[in-house]
């Protein structure tokens, strides 16, 4: 029931409307029960929890959120050519989801930037986008997450 609760509301952000500057953050994530290291656990963070998207210095993009628990999740998106991650689809590039003080790479996982736009200051001022990080090769070890960023 929380699983399509969430993957329903994941479907509403993702098919709405590009967001103005005063639209809410959203950080929409559920796992499966051998997804590692979130196991099962899932959530929907939106402001005021604390939450930020920025590039980081070696072309990655990081998202770090606390859920209203004071949980807190650092999911870091890159590409194998090390280069600079812009809007589009990758397949088989590098996840790393940080969730309960443990953290797990996934080198071949799957994640769309459907939308990124940079501020005056260079830093990233809007982001939209979907991931899918595998714990392991088996089934049930899946992450999921909509991120939905406005500062």
């Amino acid at each position: 029931m929380i699983r399509t609760a969430l993957l329903a509301a994941a479907v509403l952000v993702a098919t709405a409307a590009p967001a103005s500057a005063t639209e809410t953050n959203h950080l929409i994530w559920d796992s499966d029960p051998g997804a590692w290291p979130t196991q099962g656990a899932s959530g929907d963070w939106t402001a005021p929890d604390p939450f930020s998207v920025w590039q980081h210095p070696d072309l990655k993009v990081r998202v770090k959120a606390t859920g209203p628990r004071n949980e807190y999740m650092q999911i870091d998106l890159a590409r194998h050519d090390g280069q600079r991650i812009t809007e589009g689809s990758y397949v088989d590039q590098r996840v790393l989801v940080l969730y309960g003080g443990f953290v797990h790479t996934d080198n071949g996982a799957e994640f769309t930037v459907d939308h990124l736009a940079y501020g005056p200051d260079g830093n990233i001022s809007e982001f939209e986008g979907s991931v899918e990080h595998h714990g392991s090769d088996q089934p049930g070890s899946t992450f999921r997450a909509k991120i939905s960023y406005r500062r």
